[in-house]
Order: C-alpha cells, then sequence, then structure tokens
C-alpha cells in the first residue's frame, strides 16, 4: 500500500496506521532520503521534567564551633558563661544575689529569738534582750506526772499542740490549743490563771475558774486528767527588776 503524508510531513501506513503514530506517539522518526526534516520531540507540558538535585549539604558556620559528644555546639572557646556541674548558667562575678542574713540565736535556756522572726516581742524580753523564767508548773497527776513546764513573762497559753508555749502531752481531755493561759504581769508583779477555750472546765484548788483568778505558791490547777501545781520565781522576794538594782543580774 502506498505511504500517506501528515500534515506535519510524516509518511506512515493507513491500512497500518489509522492516524499518524509519530505524532501521536511523539516519537521521532528517521526520514529516508526524502530529505524530510525530522520534528522536535515533544515534551507533555502536564509533567515535570525530573530535576537532578544533589545529597544536601549542611552549611558551615563562619567559624569552626566544636561540637559536644551529645551533638550539642559549644560556644567558641573565650565566650560564654561559666557553668557548673549541674549545668547552671553561673552570673556574671559582682551580680550574685544579696546575702541573707542570719537569724540571732537564742541564749540557751532562755526560749526563742524573735529578732528576725518578726514575732512580738515581749515587755521582759524587750527590757533584759531575753525571755526570763518567772515560775514554773509541775505536773503532779496525769500521764505526765513529774514533768515541769517554764512560766515566761506575759501570757503563756496552754494546750496540746507544739504551737502553744506550755505544750502537755498525754491527755487527751486538754484542748490542743488555749484550754487556759497563765500570766505573769512584770509592771504589778502578779500572776493570774485566765480560763481559755478549752470544753471542759478549769479549776484552781478545785474551784471553777470562769475569769482571771490569782495565782498563789503552790495552788492546784487542774483540768482534764492533769493536775499541775503552781511554783513561782518571781514575786515577794524576788523579781527580776530587783535583781538589776540589787546588782544580782
Amino acid at each position: 500500500m502506498a505511504q500517506i503524508e501528515c500534515g506535519r510531513g510524516h509518511l506512515y501506513d493507513p491500512e497500518v496506521h489509522p492516524t499518524c503514530p509519530y505524532c501521536n506517539g511523539n516519537q521521532r522518526i528517521t526520514v529516508a532520503a526524502a530529505g524530510r526534516t525530522a520534528p522536535l520531540r515533544t515534551v507533555d507540558m502536564n509533567r515535570t521534567a525530573p530535576v537532578s538535585v544533589t545529597a544536601p549539604q549542611p552549611t558551615a558556620p563562619l567559624n569552626r564551633v566544636p561540637v559536644a559528644e551529645g551533638g550539642k555546639t559549644m560556644p567558641p572557646k573565650g565566650y560564654g558563661m561559666s557553668v557548673t556541674d549541674a549545668n547552671k548558667t553561673m552570673p556574671p562575678r559582682g551580680y550574685g544575689g544579696a546575702s541573707v542574713p542570719e537569724r540571732t540565736a537564742a541564749p540557751a535556756g532562755y526560749g526563742t529569738s524573735v529578732t528576725a522572726a518578726g514575732k512580738t516581742v515581749g515587755v521582759m524580753q524587750a527590757k533584759m534582750g531575753l525571755d526570763p523564767v518567772v515560775g514554773w508548773l509541775v505536773c503532779v497527776e496525769g500521764p505526765s506526772r513529774g514533768k515541769s513546764y517554764t512560766i515566761r513573762g506575759g501570757i503563756n497559753s496552754i494546750g496540746r499542740s507544739d504551737r502553744m508555749d506550755i505544750v502537755i502531752t498525754g491527755d487527751m481531755k486538754i484542748s490542743a490549743e488555749n484550754h487556759a493561759k497563765v500570766s505573769y504581769s512584770d509592771k504589778n508583779n502578779r500572776f493570774n490563771l485566765i480560763p481559755g477555750d478549752g470544753r471542759n472546765i478549769v479549776y484552781l484548788n478545785d474551784d471553777e475558774v470562769f475569769s482571771a483568778m490569782p495565782l498563789k505558791a503552790y495552788d492546784i490547777i487542774d483540768f482534764g486528767e492533769t493536775k499541775l501545781m503552781f511554783v513561782p520565781l518571781c514575786g515577794e522576794h524576788f523579781t527580776w527588776k530587783m535583781g538589776a538594782e540589787n546588782g544580782i543580774v
């Protein structure tokens, strides 16, 4: 069969190919001695030609920076802050935190110092620079029998809690806080027993106490299962003021 020519000058057999196989197949043909120009290779406009990509290359730093074993960048030598073993940044020299003033410890046997604790200072403590003993309570009956408790100037709260001035343990009939109070007035040189917030009644020498009652030597304070004997230091024969005037203290 004779070959025919397509619109682009391609020769093909119409019995074998219904249309030009060179145009539809995007194939380059070799033109015989007919001297025709071969078509340029067509490119499918819907396809993106692959671009040759080389392996990614990390950008090198301007300066050579050493790298630690963990892969972290180390600062250049001579730069950065000094670091302790705990990997914490140390402040520059001269910029450290202010030193914390230490609290003044109380003299042995004279209670707690309150110079830096922000607590109210008792009158006697303010005058003398310490909180002196003015008397004692001695447990003569109850779970704490034989134990003594120090009385100091001002108001002394009694209860089972550690926050009390006089802590009595082992007697669950005593309130945790402020079951009763014992006071000493430096101005009047006088002791008093004051009822507190306890549910059980406080007795003084077997009499109920509903208001402040004066305390005398060897009086018995009774509450819960506990009985306390009052033993004064300050009184008719001695006060801290008298001792100072007589050169005793």
